[in-house]
């Protein structure tokens, strides 16, 4: 009963006095001090309060506690006006916050001070990982991390950053800010001591596996002579970037020893920036930066301290190297456009980024690319091709390509120009292997993927501009000295300019300043300009067209736009002239107005500007193919004789071979056995009577061949004779007999006459009857008979 008497007394005086403190606005702690630890409280800067912390009625605005301690206030709400620092002096250890729960709802500093006399004090920060802010801002998580190192702040950091760790030299604090009413996030730090270094500290940041960008800032008031360095370890494939935001720089003894940015790379040379230049961009690898201040002078007006804020930037990149030897004597020079300056894409030419780079014959380089498409990078790309010597010049026409086999380049072919050099006093004659040129005047648009012009001259003048695939089959200049150079209004196609869409040759002085070559075509009409179309010829310059058309065509050229200038003296002419008969066929006169003109033939179009115009002298011509009425008549008559004639022949040729068909071939047969007879279609004759046989005195050859070509009535007298009788052809000489009328046969004598052989045989037999052929006699008795041919 006694017991909780007292109890409940105990518990009514501290209800008492705890209602008397909110009453009289104090409040109590009970504050536990570890040892080797101590307490600060103060109050907060720039505050100006009444209110009092008191230890054993000794009420004061400031205390430190080394014990455990028992602390009245003179306020209620103390957390506002006080502010609490922990120290714990000389850590070799890891260290480890520990909340004290009496001071939660005050702003805290849990602060570790840091000593030693000859080694590097390391700091861990592994497990939490830091991150370094401006000197006036805070963290989200009400956490802030302050370094320092020989009284020189490093600077203030988050939690959750890339840094690891921080090296400081030989004495060292760390201290961590929380916010009232946030409870600690106690993370254990390590330490350790490492060897000694000659920087007041060393950061070492690890960057993520992510594209991150991080900022830092140089040690506030950085002492003079000092240096600070960042140990960066950069994951695989990622590139850094540095920017410096934002630096300010003191008066330094010797100018020459303005601070600077000090960039180390493994197996590389250092390479040193001044902070007003460009800091390395798209760097692979670890590397350190190393930032010392100057001696400064004292001399004058003060000036600022050292400060640099800089930003570090890590990509994950996708990489192209090309690194080559480009031959000295293809005469090259290439060079690497990126269009977008503002673009993600890199360029680096030998560890230097670049937004253009040049590379030329004779030189070994390294073009590397980061994050480049195709179509962000340009190529342009200038050859030079040289013939001094007549001796050495081909004596064939040669291609213009682009022949770099080992280009690995990136980016997509916009323009080669090929500056063509031939011997003194030469001219340059150009040709298009795949199917000619045609003018391309400035306001048309091109057909082709390909846009040529040519030039000539220093500074160059332009001859024209070209598209491939038209009726210009060949353009001489009478310059030594021109160049081509082919646009590429399309990047489908990177190999375009392998291809040889151009040759070009030699030749000895030609008399105009230009001719053209010009094959126009039926389909379209063939648009012809003057050099540098649209502006004027040069003074006292000549051109030439030569028009060449198939004998059947004419073609009625129109003068579209002429503009003519005043000259002084001679004035400019306009002529057009037929090549073949070299007949003129229209000639300008001074002030005449220019009409269309119909030329039957193929024909020279010649233009001469005067020596000094006024104005320009400018001409566009077209050219439209027509039919020659007289000519095609005269040509589909020639047709239709030439037929008229083949379709006879061949029907005389048919009626003949159908005539020879029906006909038997005859053929004369002599029989040794004196039985005359016919083969085919006269049959066999019949034997005559042995009283009476036919008997010749002599026969000539003519009569039997005769006998075989007579018609067919004539063979019809014939019949067949019977197989057992068979006429002599042989016998015994006839006597002479006298002519008798009737009789078929004459016979003279046994012997042939020579003249017989020439149309008149003679000769006589007897019959038993009638002749069966009769023949004529002449008046002294003789038949006469016809010769067979």
């Amino acid at each position: 009963m006694r017991i909780w008497r007292f109890t409940r007394f105990s518990l009514l005086l501290g209800f008492f006095l705890s209602s008397f403190s909110e009453l009289t606005g104090g409040a109590e702690l009970s504050v536990a001090v570890e040892e080797g630890t101590s307490i600060h409280i103060n109050t907060g800067a720039g505050i100006n309060t009444p209110c009092k912390v008191c230890i054993r009625q000794v009420c004061q605005s400031s205390v430190i506690l080394r014990s455990d301690t028992r602390l009245d206030f003179s306020c209620s709400q103390p957390e506002n006006v006080f502010t609490v620092q922990i120290i714990r002096d000389t850590v070799n250890s890891d260290i480890e916050p520990k909340e004290h729960h009496a001071f939660q709802k005050f702003n805290r500093t849990f602060t570790w001070n840091l000593k030693s006399l000859i080694r590097t004090i390391h700091l861990n920060f592994s497990r939490t990982g830091l991150r370094q802010i401006q000197p006036t801002d805070s963290c989200p998580d009400k956490h802030v991390y302050m370094i320092t190192a020989e009284n020189v702040s490093v600077g203030r950091f988050c939690q959750n950053g890339a840094i690891s760790a921080v090296h400081v030299r030989n004495v060292g604090k760390l201290s961590l800010e929380v916010s009232g009413g946030q409870p600690l996030d106690m993370k254990v730090i390590g330490v350790s001591l490492g060897r000694a270094m000659n920087s007041l500290a060393n950061i070492h940041v690890v960057l993520p596996e992510r594209s991150s960008t991080q900022d830092f800032f140089t040690p506030k008031t950085f002492p003079e002579n000092a240096e600070t360095t960042w140990y960066f370890t950069v994951p695989h494939a990622y590139y850094t970037d540095v920017h410096i935001l934002n630096y300010t720089v003191p008066t330094c003894l010797q100018n020459e020893n303005i601070p600077t940015m000090k960039y180390t790379w493994q197996d590389k040379d250092p390479l040193v920036k001044p902070l007003n230049g460009s800091q390395p961009l798209v760097e692979t690898g670890n590397f350190n930066l190393s930032i010392k201040n100057c001696r400064m002078s004292r001399s004058g007006l003060p000036s600022e301290g050292l400060m640099v804020h800089f930003q570090i930037s890590a990509i994950k990149r996708i990489k192209g190297q090309c690194e080559r030897d480009l031959p000295e004597k293809q005469m090259l020079q290439i060079r690497v456009v990126k269009k977008d300056p503002k673009s993600i894409c890199v360029l680096k030419l030998d560890s230097v980024i670049m937004d253009t780079v040049t590379i030329a014959s004779g030189n070994h380089f390294v073009i590397n690319s980061f994050d480049c498409n195709k179509d962000e990078i340009e190529l342009t790309v200038s050859q030079t091709i040289e013939c001094k010597e007549w001796r050495n010049c081909a004596s064939t026409p040669s291609s213009i390509t682009f022949n770099y086999e080992q280009n690995c380049i990136p980016g997509v072919l916009k323009m080669i120009t090929w500056h063509i050099h031939g011997p003194q006093n030469s001219s340059v004659e150009l040709q298009s292997p795949t199917g000619g040129l045609r003018y391309c005047l400035p306001e048309e648009k091109c057909n082709s993927i390909l846009l040529l012009n040519v030039f000539h001259g220093n500074p160059g003048i332009t001859v024209g501009q070209f598209c491939p695939k038209g009726s210009i089959e060949k353009i001489q200049i009478r310059e030594s000295k021109i160049a081509v150079t082919a646009s590429v209004t399309s990047f489908n196609d990177r190999n375009l300019a392998t291809k040889p869409f151009l040759t070009y040759s030699f030749t000895q002085d030609i008399s105009e300043h230009y001719i053209f070559t010009v094959a126009p075509k039926m389909d379209n009409p063939t648009v012809l300009a003057t050099p540098a179309w649209p502006s004027g010829m040069k003074p006292s310059s000549t051109v030439s067209w030569i028009i060449n058309m198939e004998p059947q065509l004419k073609s009625n050229l129109k003068f579209r736009n002429v503009s003519q200038p005043k000259c002084k003296e001679v004035h400019t002419n306009i002529a057009v002239q037929k090549i073949r008969s070299q007949a003129m066929v229209y000639s300008t006169k001074k002030d005449e107005n220019i009409n269309d003109i119909l030329v039957p033939e193929s024909f020279y179009l010649n233009m001469t500007n005067c020596k000094s115009p006024t104005g320009s002298f400018r001409a566009m011509m077209e050219i439209t193919l027509q039919n020659s009425p007289n000519k095609l008549l005269g040509i589909i008559l020639s047709i239709v004789g030439i037929l008229l004639m083949i379709i006879t022949a061949m029907v005389i040729w048919i009626v003949l071979r159908k005539k020879k068909r029906n006909k038997a071939p005859p053929v004369s047969v002599y029989n040794p056995n004196e039985h005359a007879f016919l083969p085919g279609l006269h049959g066999i004759p019949k034997t005559q009577e042995e009283e009476d046989p036919h008997t010749y005195v002599y026969i000539d050859d003519t009569l039997v061949y005769c006998h075989l070509l007579e018609d067919d009535a004539e063979k019809e007298q014939f019949k067949e004779p019977s197989t057992d009788e068979s006429p002599p052809l042989s016998g015994p000489p006839l006597p002479d007999r006298p002519v008798s009328k009737g009789k078929s046969l004459v016979t003279k004598g046994n012997a042939l006459v020579d003249s017989e052989h020439y149309g008149y045989i003679q000769g006589q037999s007897t019959t038993s009857g009638s002749p069966k052929s009769p023949i004529k006699t002449s008046q002294e008795g003789a038949y006469e008979t016809r010769l067979c041919v």
